[in-house]
């Protein structure tokens, strides 16, 4: 009867695994250890790439956002390849600073605490938009709300800026998989106005908005980048994990030879830590690697 109960209980463990990693794609479409190549291959070669890592052993990394960096897709698998491709770099813990629900004018003032300025984080990612838009579709664009959009947003690198921070701006992903949907017409108004702002800062930006159009335009038939057109599925967050990685001077070449399995197979939209405990298993089982001290 143990033997029956032991065997229950992995078959349980496993199938919410493989249900929570993968639920949001066709079985046949998902093959987790290729993700990060067939979303590079949607993808046009980054321009100008940095000649060089930007990322500096102990750098302490941030990010802000709304329900999308709250679920933590992106910023697990950003973690993961800089773990996997440079172990040496021996980085702390990521600060996920995402709020579901948020737009621009909610982040803003919780800034300095939540993204743990005091702590000078190296690099600050900044994700917003989509709320701004997605949440008010239902009315005409208003001038006014995307005026104090753009201030938000620069008074929040303001404040990434005055802490020592590298502040990036990512522009808004995308509202549903279809370039003319209301939500993609209204975006770019955003996405463009967060680039006046890293222009006028002379920050970066990793423009999202544009590399999920390209994607679109490029995807294979059936295989979709999020669950319900906003909220991220693996390739989604793949896409988004890469303009991360690449605003911080990961080549292609150092993102495609990752194998992302053991980090796609949890989507439980928590720590590591806490998933673990949540299953009764060992985090490095979880990770499929031997824990080192690395958390997502």
């Amino acid at each position: 009867m143990k033997t029956i109960g032991m065997k229950f209980r992995l078959f349980v463990i496993f199938s919410l695994l493989a249900c929570t990693a993968f639920a949001q794609q066709p079985a046949a479409q998902i093959e987790p250890s290729k993700i990060l190549t067939v979303a590079l291959g949607m993808l046009p070669p980054v321009e100008k790439a940095p000649e060089a890592l930007l990322v500096k052993p102990g750098d302490k990394v941030s990010f802000m956002g709304d329900s999308i960096t709250q679920q933590g897709g992106y910023v697990r698998l950003a973690a993961y390849v800089l773990k996997s491709a440079y172990p040496e770099l021996k980085l702390p813990q990521f600060v996920n600073a995402g709020i579901s629900g948020q737009k621009a004018e909610n982040m803003e003032p919780r800034f300095e605490k939540d993204m743990k300025l005091a702590d000078k984080p190296a690099w600050v990612f900044i994700n917003v938009g989509i709320n701004d838009v997605w949440h008010r579709l239902a009315k005409e664009h208003d001038p006014a709300v995307l005026a104090a959009y753009k201030e938000n947003v620069a008074r929040m690198v303001d404040k990434a800026r005055s802490a020592g921070a590298r502040a990036v701006l990512l522009t808004p992903t995308i509202i549903q998989e279809d370039p003319v949907s209301d939500g993609n017409k209204r975006l770019p108004m955003y996405a463009d106005a967060m680039k006046s702002v890293a222009a006028e800062k002379k920050c970066a930006l990793v423009d999202l908005h544009a590399m999920f159009l390209q994607a679109i335009a490029k995807k294979p038939a059936g295989l979709r980048l999020t669950g319900d057109g906003v909220h991220m599925g693996p390739y989604g967050d793949s896409i988004m994990a890469i303009g991360v990685l690449r605003a911080m001077g990961v080549p292609d070449a150092k993102i495609s030879s990752v194998d992302p399995t053991s980090i796609l197979k949890i989507r439980l939209n928590m720590p590591i830590p806490e998933a673990a405990e949540k299953l009764q298993v060992p985090a490095s089982r979880l990770l499929g690697v031997p824990d080192a001290g690395f958390s997502f």
